[in-house]
């Protein structure tokens, strides 16, 4: 074994890929400098690969369908801060999640749902998932852990390691970069400078929420339950946000949330009120209130065993977007209208990028209306 590096391999993301060409990232750090998701290629992972001859067999095992050779993307976190972290899987994985919504989210928004495409890289959480192989803290085994199987020691003669087949491999062309940004400031306040617990604490479970929230559902074949089920951890994520300090939450707290989130920059997504009743009262809301509501009601009849149809999950006219292809956009406006109360943020003008991102999430909304 060469010497000890500076960086270790936390975890291994098969179904990820991260290339180099254009505007793609060839690594996602949230702006953190010691903690990363990079291919397996990346010079950092080299120096691992030549400390541990483990490491480096496993990583060459990995196979596509067509038994191809693949690179997968690693999480690696720089070993000093892995020993402030006292090692743990809490910090690493709040920082997977942010990553995967700072990906997932805005690929969601730009999804074309006129004709299947990936253009814009996954519309799922699942690629960031992470294989159930992990490298010893002295680099010489490999263990497998999961609920259901724990190896002490993998054998590595012969093994071969593949990709989730019902998920494509493919770049991360898009990323939220108010949202990486934001989310990354956070994640050093909390990890790094213990700052801030409590608030912050809310913000990672609330992203362990929608993370399951965004994974593929497919697993009954799509049913109309499974679907309708998945109202639930979207519900969930927002509720998480909302919960007032002393009550238990509820779907007002949710509406009042996201309606003080900061102004859409196009105002379009404002040009129409919609209103709901709330106290025997009619009280006017914006388009991703109502759309909230229609996601808290589905979560409670699907839950709850009520009579259920496809119409719950088509709340507007035939030939807008279904309601949950729409919840991670009303999601990411209860992210901003969260970290806005508690850590203000003024966005820069004249900067395109974005401006561009503020856009597409509105014309996400307006798709559920037909007005884009």
């Amino acid at each position: 074994m060469a010497g000890q590096p500076e960086w270790r391999l936390a975890f291994v993301l098969p179904n990820l890929c991260l290339r180099d060409f254009h505007s793609t990232p060839a690594q996602l750090t949230l702006g953190l400098e010691g903690i990363a998701i990079v291919p397996a290629s990346d010079p950092r992972v080299s120096e691992i690969r030549e400390w541990s001859s483990a490491a480096d067999k496993v990583l060459d095992c990995f196979r596509d369908d067509y038994r191809q050779v693949i690179i997968p993307s690693v999480l690696i976190i720089r070993e000093d801060w892995d020993s402030d972290l006292h090692r743990r899987a809490a910090p690493l994985i709040a920082f997977r999640n942010a990553v995967a919504a700072a990906s997932v989210l805005p690929a969601r928004a730009s999804w074309s749902h006129e004709r299947f495409t990936l253009s814009w890289g996954s519309y799922w959480s699942d690629p960031f998932d992470h294989h159930p192989i992990q490298l010893g803290l002295d680099g010489s085994y490999w263990h497998m852990l999961s609920p259901a199987l724990k190896h002490v020691a993998v054998p590595l003669d012969g093994l071969t390691l593949t990709t989730n087949p019902s998920i494509p491999r493919r770049n991360v062309r898009v990323l939220d970069q108010q949202l990486a940004d934001r989310l990354g400031r956070l994640w050093r306040r909390r990890y790094r400078q213990n700052r801030d617990i409590q608030k912050i604490r809310r913000v990672f479970r609330s992203l362990e929420a929608a993370y399951e929230a965004l994974a593929m559902r497919f697993k009954n074949y799509e049913s109309l339950s499974e679907l309708g089920l998945g109202a639930v951890p979207w519900a969930t994520a927002v509720e998480i946000l909302a919960s007032p300090a002393k009550e238990n939450v509820s779907k007002w707290d949710c509406v009042r949330l996201i309606g003080r989130a900061p102004h859409a920059r196009t105002r379009q997504v404002e040009r129409k009120t919609y209103w709901a009743k709330h106290r025997g009262r009619r009280r006017p809301l914006t388009l991703a209130q109502k759309t909230f509501l229609h996601i808290y009601e589905a979560r409670n009849k699907f839950v709850h065993g009520d009579r259920v149809s496809r119409k719950l999950l088509l709340p507007y006219r035939k030939g807008t977007l279904p309601l949950l292809s729409m919840a991670s956009t009303v999601y990411r406006v209860a992210v901003i209208s969260y970290l806005q109360e508690h850590w203000p943020w003024e966005m820069p003008t004249g900067n395109p990028i974005l401006l561009a991102d503020e856009m597409t999430y509105d014309h996400h909304l307006l798709k559920a209306v037909g007005k884009a």
